[in-house]
């Protein structure tokens, strides 16, 4: 009996030694397919799915976490890589321009005062401002930040998706400067602002951060952080993730931490003229040209101010954007896409123009918006 045990125990042993590496193979052999697939270069393309598309009153395209959404003077639609309708949203505005988030997408008339929030399910909310629209932005559950400008006053208000004022922030434009750009934390409750004066002749940037949630309240007017900038001009200022904020300068770019104050973490100046900025969740990007602009270089840099790639660039792009951790650019006929690592990935010149590009899988799969159709694309070697 004492040796049928030990056998038996022997027997289990080695039974889960075998099962032990046999399950170490599979995820070596299945981590080396995903690394050769992220990996992979392709030269052509197979059309998996395709939809009709019209671009007439288009406003523009957004990429929707495994779809695509087309917002136009008299609607949206979103549609997935099936090539199946998601929602269609309709509305009368006179120029778009759209923001999205999470499963979010707000679509806000510039000029007018119409506001249309959608989730997955289609229409959530209409809402109509009392004031001209300049941008709005929505968070990762709905909530909405308007940037709106009467006469000589400018107003951020916070909106949750039933229509309930959460926040709002007054200023002059002649005492504070002219807001040239607002962006919206992914939680809802942070915002960040930049404005323009000029100060005797001089060019003055204030950089306004503001907090609407729970440590907010301990603040002034909500103001839990500012910057006076001179002399150069910050266009430009996006939440990189819900506590990173990047600030694009017209040599560069300054990096923000706000976990709930906002601090100046890392600036960063580069020679040449910034001809292009791009960002996302996890880098920031700068297109850098000489003055005769001839020489096209990107620069790319992680949350906290890090270079990440420099990289020269020989293509003459009219669109240029990141998606994950690809850099991906386009003209009218022909696209190239790069990994964060400046390897390239796709180079293809199609026979009808492109609108949109925008990865399904990160890995091989593609949304390829012509001015005819939506197509579901797979890369091919």
């Amino acid at each position: 009996m004492r040796d049928f045990s030990e056998r038996r125990n022997r027997y289990r042993r080695n039974r889960i030694i075998i099962f032990s590496a046999l399950l170490i193979l599979l995820v070596i052999a299945g981590a080396i397919y995903v690394i050769r697939l992220y990996n992979r270069t392709y030269n052509d393309y197979e059309v998996m799915n395709r939809v009709d598309n019209t671009e007439e009153k288009l406003g523009g395209y957004l990429e929707y976490r495994n779809a695509v959404v087309r917002y136009s003077r008299d609607g949206a639609i979103a549609v997935d890589s099936k090539g199946s309708l998601l929602w269609n949203g309709s509305y009368e505005m006179a120029e778009p321009v759209g923001d999205v988030c999470g499963d979010y997408v707000v679509i806000a008339d510039r000029g007018g005062r119409q506001v249309c929030i959608f989730n997955r399910k289609g229409l959530v909310k209409s809402l109509t401002m009392n004031k001209p629209i300049v941008k709005a932005e929505v968070a990762r559950q709905g909530v909405v930040a308007v940037l709106m400008i009467e006469d000589d006053t400018s107003y951020i208000e916070l909106y949750s998706k039933e229509g309930a004022l959460l926040g709002e922030k007054i200023t002059n434009t002649v005492k504070d400067g002219y807001p040239m750009d607002i962006s919206l934390s992914d939680d809802g409750e942070k915002v960040a602002a930049t404005y323009l004066s000029i100060n005797k002749g001089e060019i003055v940037n204030n950089i306004l951060f503001l907090n609407y949630g729970e440590v907010g309240k301990n603040f002034t007017d909500r103001l839990a952080g500012a910057l006076i900038y001179n002399n150069v001009m910050v266009p430009r200022i996006t939440f990189l993730d819900n506590d990173t904020v990047c600030a694009f300068k017209e040599d560069g770019l300054l990096i923000f931490t706000m976990e709930e104050i906002a601090e100046l973490a890392k600036e960063i100046t580069v020679e040449g003229r910034v001809k292009s900025v791009l960002h996302n969740s996890k880098y920031a990007g700068l297109i850098v040209t000489d003055q005769d602009e001839k020489e096209k270089t990107l620069l790319l840099y992680d949350l906290k101010g890090d270079k990440l790639l420099e990289k020269e660039l020989n293509f003459d792009y009219t669109c240029i954007y990141l998606s994950g951790d690809e850099i991906i650019m386009h003209n009218d006929l022909t696209c190239v896409i790069y990994k964060s690592d400046g390897k390239e990935k796709f180079r293809y010149t199609f026979n009808t123009n492109v609108s949109a590009l925008y990865p399904i899988n990160q890995f091989d799969r593609y949304f390829m918006v012509n001015p005819k159709e939506i197509q579901t694309i797979q890369l091919v070697e």
